[in-house]
């Protein structure tokens, strides 16, 4: 059973040093709960917890949306 890989968007806020950060991930993965995994993954390797991190959205997105380079071309080799 073949399963298509999509670009999904995943925008979200942390806090660091009583500071509040926003982020906006590209990421390619066969499913959200995926691509969930890989950003919080990508976010936490720098020494922050999952807890102080809030995913406010995730979509599907095209390729002409995605604002990634690297992610756009990886797409457009398939």
């Amino acid at each position: 059973m073949a399963t298509e890989i999509q670009i999904y968007k995943i925008s979200g806020k942390y806090l660091k040093r009583f500071q509040k950060f926003q982020f906006t991930k590209f990421v390619r993965a066969t499913s959200e709960e995926n691509a969930l995994e890989k950003v919080l993954s990508v976010i936490t390797s720098v020494k922050l917890l999952r807890r102080k991190i809030t995913i406010t959205e995730t979509k599907i997105v095209s390729i002409d949306e995605c604002d990634d380079l690297y992610i756009r071309s990886l797409s457009q080799i398939e």
